[in-house]
């Protein structure tokens, strides 16, 4: 195992984070494009998802500094949250320039205490992503959640007609940022088959501080 992060939520730690996993993946896909690529794609493979349901001036940056080394990520909007505006003009000027950097919309939905049926949820995911939808001007095809969904089959890949970057198949192997520091170790695949691995980097932008070095 070889350590890629100390926990310093930092733009230049970010930065060495991205490098570090450069050595390990060359190339990296977005949630949207996992169902082609766990069929066609014979190698481990990474996925960067960002989380987001406040300010989006530090995604912005985290966009930039991805497109800069070359990589792409999936930003998982939040339409409802009371601390994002996506009535607001800037909003959807900065989710539009995100975009523009060669990354994915998504939606991110924080599930309520009392979970919904697995039909109810297809159901809040198929409208929330259609308004997300009709104010950002674009389809959004992913959508990412709070915490696992009890019930979910092993082998699912959707919510509705969204792909599920929470699914179990999607969970196996990850780096998130509430750890306090990130190995990376041998791929985890539920059949030992190091081709079918995938890593998810679960990043959230709003806990990143990129005052200093």
């Amino acid at each position: 195992m070889k350590q890629i992060w100390d926990g310093t939520l930092s733009l230049a730690a970010y930065r060495g984070v991205l490098d570090a996993l450069k050595t390990d993946f060359p190339t990296n896909y977005l949630i949207a494009e996992i169902p082609q690529i766990l069929s066609q794609i014979h190698r481990p493979k990474i996925l960067i998802r960002h989380d987001i349901s406040g300010s989006l001036s530090r995604a912005l940056d985290m966009a930039r500094l991805e497109h800069e080394l070359a990589y792409r990520a999936s930003y998982m909007i939040q339409g409802d949250s009371p601390r994002m505006n996506l009535t607001h003009q800037d909003t959807i000027v900065m989710l539009h320039k995100i975009r523009e950097l060669g990354h994915e919309i998504g939606l991110y939905i924080v599930l309520p205490e009392t979970l919904f049926s697995l039909e109810e949820l297809g159901g809040h995911v198929e409208e929330a992503g259609a308004r997300l939808s009709n104010l950002l001007g674009f389809p959004v095809f992913s959508v990412s959640f709070s915490s696992s969904i009890p019930g979910t089959p092993e082998d699912s890949q959707f919510v509705g007609s969204k792909i599920n970057a929470t699914a179990p198949l999607m969970m196996r192997w990850t780096l998130e940022d509430s750890q306090p520091a990130w190995e990376l170790e041998p791929p985890q695949t539920a059949d030992d088959d190091p081709a079918r691995a995938l890593l998810q980097v679960i990043v959230r932008p709003e806990v990143w501080s990129f005052e200093g070095p």
